[in-house]
């Protein structure tokens, strides 16, 4: 019933809209296979399953200040399914906005609706278009353009209680700068606030990202502090700083950078220091492998440091390769089950190749390794992980 509801309500929408005004359909079909071994024990064979991510988008523009979009998503498993003969409620109103540009002549945009949201590096608020769904928010954008700053304002509604005085209602609203006062440089600060109603929990996040070119060395900085309060008798206290170098060769490029998130101190009970890093795309940052996706839980509230070197090369016309290699360390002690402590998660490589067809088909593969350190090995086991994937996109 909800597939057939959004079907026709697409298929209403864009016959409406059809002899009056200009529409583009867009489209993706994405499968992926991926080999996973990432249980830390050879006595446990690996796991093969193929995701399949389909998109199919109507972009209506009315008007030159007027845009419509509606974005359609199924994603699902190979084989997940009962039977051949059944079907499961895998499809989703992934996106559904609109857009009004030059809001009464003035330099302001707003957008309301559904849909996808990025800003900057993605370490801290991200479409995670890596992931078989990817991430949608609820709410609205009011954009403030000039020649030499721009400004997004957005406040997005992440949970709906329906409770009296919206207790446990939870938002996110805050501002997104872009400055362009240097040449050859993106200058943004940012501040986010989350806000649980009827509760005592409020974390601010403050933070700049700045990115360069210097001729072919490209450098980025990026840097937060959280603060706040979790509760009534815990505050918020922790940080975040990353530094990027990379330095392009002509065909192959070599870079090196290090991330570091603050951990929490246990003995502390007045502040809590491990840093959220909340709506990001962690699989761009923290290893292919995802073993660090969910911060500060997949680090044991104990911080991450990511000690990191990048190769790339274009092996030819339409083929490119990367190598890169991450050292994990906690930023914090963690005390192991046999009582010792230690600060060391692994270390991983990830090798990828990317084969670009056509200019809407391509290719990509990759294979990673996972050595563990002594906090992993006593967590989740002593043997190496390894993880593979064979990927197709299609966009249209």
């Amino acid at each position: 019933m909800k597939k057939r509801l959004l079907f026709i309500f697409l298929f209403s929408f864009f016959s409406v809209f059809y002899s009056q005004s200009k529409w583009k359909v867009s489209g993706q079909i994405r499968p992926r296979l991926q080999v996973v071994d990432k249980n830390f024990s050879s006595d446990i064979a690996s796991t093969n399953f193929t995701e399949l991510r389909t998109r199919v988008g109507v972009k209506f523009l009315p008007t030159p200040k007027l845009t419509g979009f509606i974005q359609l998503q199924d994603s699902r498993i190979y084989g997940s399914e009962p039977n051949t003969l059944t079907n499961t409620s895998n499809i989703d109103l992934h996106q559904a906005y609109f857009k009004l540009n030059q809001l009464f002549d003035l330099p302001i945009n707003i957008q309301l609706g559904r849909f996808e949201l990025s800003y900057g590096p993605q370490r801290l608020i991200g479409a995670v278009g890596w992931h078989n769904v990817g991430r949608s928010f609820d709410g609205g954008v009011i954009q403030v353009n000039s020649k030499k700053v721009n400004l997004d304002l957005f406040m997005l509604q992440t949970n709906e209680s329906f409770n009296v005085s919206d207790t446990n209602d939870f938002s996110v609203v805050g501002i997104y700068s872009d400055l362009k006062i240097v040449k050859n440089y993106k200058i943004q600060p940012f501040l986010i606030a989350e806000m649980e109603y009827g509760t005592d929990f409020g974390r601010y996040t403050l933070g700049f990202y700045i990115n360069g070119n210097l001729r072919r060395l490209s450098h980025e900085v990026e840097a937060a502090y959280q603060f706040g309060s979790l509760n009534k008798s815990v505050d918020i206290a922790a940080y975040m700083f990353a530094l990027n170098l990379k330095y392009n060769f002509g065909k192959p490029s070599f870079g090196a950078g290090i991330d570091l998130l603050s951990g929490n101190d246990f003995m502390d009970a007045e502040n809590y220091q491990a840093f959220n890093t909340l709506y990001a795309t962690n699989h761009k940052y923290y290893g292919f492998m995802d073993f660090f996706l969910n911060i500060p839980n997949s680090t044991y509230g104990a911080g991450l440091i990511d000690m990191h070197l990048k190769g790339e090369i274009k092996l030819i016309k339409k083929l490119k390769a990367s190598v890169t290699f991450h050292i994990f360390n906690s930023s914090k002690e963690v005390t192991l089950p046999d009582n010792k402590k230690s600060n060391s998660f692994g270390s991983e490589v990830d090798l990828t190749l990317a084969y670009k067809y056509s200019s809407l088909v391509k290719f990509q593969g990759g294979f990673s390794f996972f050595s563990p350190g002594e906090i992993f090995k006593q967590r989740k086991g002593e043997d190496s992980s390894t993880w593979a994937y064979l990927m197709a996109v299609v966009n249209f």
